[in-house]
């Protein structure tokens, strides 16, 4: 994409389309941009002057459907050096399960994919001693060259590219310029060659790995989506089961809770998904309330400790109920009323602190028939900014609001008045995924930040808590580092279920078990428990990941 292309153009979705779509689209003028990603996705972008024509694009009947697109957030945090760094494989039951003769688990026959920042795959840890790379398939989608087979974008290679690259130690076919791809996949399955201790939970589980495509700077759910699907026909072109790790997530779009039938993965054999929970339960990003009848006003205030360039909030409604806003500035200005409506986009300016602000609305919202009211504020200053709701239609009258995750703000921008539950990020919301947080094996207690649950359609999430502080796992360079969040404790998890998945599947002892809802409910009531704490509760699930209580309940 040319450089001034994002300047002029604000991303809208990621569209699912048909038959002609392009042509289509190219009959409405230059007020849309479209990248196309697949054979049938791609990501959607309006001019900025034309957000008033939005309504354009739903009349192509070649556009199956448009679906919210937005930034994503790392959920491991790395910190260079091992010092008081630790290593879980024993914590989880991972050792007792690998060390047992009689069963011979290592993860072999089993694919785990990591769509993240790409993998430094001259890493020792991830060449086998014959020299051959652990990686099946790498999919930069940042390189232009040559794409995989029905993609338009990036380069792909094979684990021939890859073993030759090994031979003649080039570093150049791709590059983990974060290091988080890489300890993920360490963590998952990474064979501790330089170091045996650090040896990783499925060492020989195959990988696929997406080095994701970022929008100005950040993670987004359209090639977050794309890099799934790449992997899942991969999988299947290999006949092989599959786990794909997301360590990735945010505070919007936390309502949707289902996909379309089709794409669930409840229906797929072999083919699992694990995700981080988030790292939002004490950053203040999530305020909570009631209105008690129609036409009650309330305000939820914000604080701005600096100035904001773009801050974007989202409040959901539970259905069927619908609450009507405006936003009051620090000086006393307010914006329009925004009544809710099937969809609707209202804009102005607070003239006093020069700050522009646009309010969306959409009921029922996809998916989840709730309403979701997306507020966005450029060039926000500090100060008590206040969202004030006003009770349209009310029978329960809870509404959930969020800032997005704390590594997109400010500091000092925060909720007055904040609420640690229900703070669980999508795409983790989804309920055909394993959901984990994380819990610090040192104190043996919940990590701070590790997202609770339950989520907005009260759903009891996460589903388990996994080792995630302090981690030590492969780093760039050929070097190892300590990484910390729950993206950490799902790599733990994809670990435990390519295990898992290797003995009911690939060692065909229990093949029909080889479904997500099936290893999730044997996950479940396999954790690990603390007599003083009641399970299941919004903090750790039904307690923390115990592979040996995993395979216990196959008796």
């Amino acid at each position: 994409m040319k450089k001034d292309f994002r300047v002029n153009y604000t991303l809208v979705g990621n569209a699912v389309y048909g038959e002609g779509f392009e042509e289509d689209l190219k009959k409405l003028g230059d007020k849309f941009k479209f990248e196309k990603i697949s054979d049938n996705f791609g990501i959607l972008f309006i001019e900025n002057d034309e957000f008033s024509n939005f309504g354009d694009v739903f009349n192509l009947k070649s556009l199956h459907r448009l679906e919210p697109s937005v930034r994503l957030s790392s959920l491991v945090n790395i910190n260079r050096g091992t010092f008081n760094g630790v290593v879980a494989n024993e914590d989880i039951g991972a050792n007792f399960i690998k060390e047992n003769p009689n069963l011979s688990i290592s993860g072999k026959g089993v694919i785990i994919g990591i769509a993240d920042s790409g993998i430094d795959y001259l890493h020792p840890d991830f060449i086998y001693p014959d020299k051959t790379s652990k990686i099946l398939y790498l999919w930069d989608q940042t390189k232009e060259g040559k794409p995989p087979n029905g993609f338009h974008i990036g380069t792909e290679y094979n684990r021939e590219d890859i073993n030759k690259a090994i031979l003649e130690n080039d570093g150049s076919l791709s590059v983990d310029e974060e290091g988080t791809g890489t300890m993920i996949s360490g963590i998952c399955t990474g064979l501790g060659n330089l170091n045996p201790e650090y040896k990783g939970v499925a060492e020989e589980s195959d990988l696929i790995i997406v080095k994701l495509k970022k929008i100005e700077n950040d993670y987004n759910n359209g090639y977050l989506i794309a890099a799934m699907e790449y992997m899942n026909q991969k999988a299947r072109q290999e006949r092989k089961p599959l786990v794909n790790n997301i360590s990735l997530g945010n505070n919007s779009l936390v309502g949707i809770s289902s996909r379309l039938s089709y794409d669930k993965l409840f229906f797929e054999h072999g083919l699992c998904q694990v995700i981080g929970a988030g790292n939002e339960g004490n950053t203040q990003t999530h305020a909570s309330g009631k209105l008690e009848f129609n036409g009650e006003i309330q305000d939820v205030e914000i604080d701005i400790g600096e100035d904001e360039e773009i801050l974007n909030i989202e409040l959901w409604v539970n259905r069927p109920d619908k609450i009507d806003l405006y936003i009051i500035s620090p000086s006393g200005e307010e914006s329009q009323i925004a009544l809710v409506s099937d969809f609707n986009i209202i804009s102005g300016l607070f003239n006093f602190e020069n700050t522009r602000y646009t309010i969306s609305f959409s009921y029922p919202f996809s998916y989840s028939g709730q309403q979701r009211t997306v507020i966005t504020l450029a060039n926000a200053k500090k100060g008590i900014w206040k969202i004030r709701l006003i009770g349209a239609y009310i029978t329960n009258g809870i509404y959930n609001m969020y800032l997005e995750n704390r590594k997109f703000i400010k500091p000092g921008t925060k909720f007055s008045k904040s609420d640690p539950e229900n703070t669980i990020n999508y795409p983790s919301t989804l309920n055909d995924v394993i959901s984990v947080g994380a819990y610090d094996t040192i104190n043996n207690s919940l990590w701070a930040s590790s997202s609770r649950g339950p989520t907005i359609e009260s759903v009891l999430k996460p589903d388990i808590v996994a080792p995630g502080v302090n981690i030590i796992g492969p780093y760039i360079n050929k070097t190892y580092a300590m990484g910390t969040g729950t993206g950490i404790a799902s790599a733990y998890t994809s670990g435990a279920v390519a295990l898992f998945l290797q003995y009911i599947q690939v060692n065909g002892n229990y093949e029909n078990k080889a479904f997500v809802q099936k290893i999730r409910t044997y996950l479940s009531a396999g954790a690990r428990r603390n007599q003083d704490v009641i399970y299941p509760n919004y903090s750790y699930g039904y307690g923390e990941l115990d592979i040996r209580g995993l395979f216990e309940q196959l008796r």
